[in-house]
């Protein structure tokens, strides 16, 4: 072999060789993109399931944070009573103590906003009283009182004519949900306090529409 077919061959050699050695640069550059993109994946579908997981746990918590009819200020008070198809006799107690807060807060939100007006600062009075008697209810039978939040739910009227109308309504609502208790199979005390109530409302209802004929 002359030398020339000796360089020859040595050239070949040497190409082979960087051939071999671009091949395996790209077979391990593949496998490293190959290896990140499998990372990729796995990251967004951690990413995806944490999601899920969360707005599973949000989903869980709105319905944790549902209450029962008498432990928010929903429907309840007489409101909450006439649409409550199935009674027991603390749901009756709550919604009972929670209309007649709820009265007392309206008839204490007039007379600060529109002065010391009759009937409201007659019937404020009574309104505290239902409340005791209703206590009394509670104690008696070991139960929790809700706590009043009535200030956050009453109606303000933009006059005496149309505060007349709201606490009107509401005796009218009053005296529906305590005729609907008195149907019920209940204890003679919780009979005879929800009758006397019930009594009071009618004849706040006549106060207010006596003071609505004057309009």
């Amino acid at each position: 072999m002359n030398r020339n077919q000796k360089l020859y061959g040595l050239a070949t050699l040497l190409s082979l060789l960087l051939l071999v050695g671009c091949t395996a640069d790209n077979d391990t550059a593949t496998s490293e993109s190959s290896a990140v993109s499998s990372s990729d994946v796995v990251e967004s579908s951690s990413e995806q399931e944490e999601s899920i997981m969360e707005d599973s746990d949000e989903s869980d918590m709105e319905e944790e944070s549902i209450e029962s009819p008498y432990n928010s200020y929903g429907a309840v008070g007489a409101v909450g009573a006439l649409a409550d198809t199935d009674l027991t006799m603390e749901e009756m107690f709550v919604y009972a103590i929670q209309d007649e807060q709820l009265a007392h807060g309206e008839y204490a939100y007039v007379l600060e906003t529109f002065g010391d007006e009759a009937p409201f600062n007659n019937i404020i009075s009574s309104e505290a009283q239902h409340i005791n008697e209703m206590t009394i209810l509670f104690e008696k039978y070991s139960l929790a009182i809700p706590s009043d939040e009535s200030a956050d739910h009453i109606e303000r009227a933009a006059g005496i004519r149309e505060a007349l109308d709201n606490c009107a309504t509401g005796e009218v609502d009053n005296i529906a949900m305590y005729n609907k208790f008195l149907e019920q199979d209940i204890p003679d005390d919780a009979r005879a306090t929800f009758t006397a109530l019930r009594n009071a409302s009618e004849g706040h209802l006549q106060a207010f529409q006596k003071s609505l004929d004057k309009y």
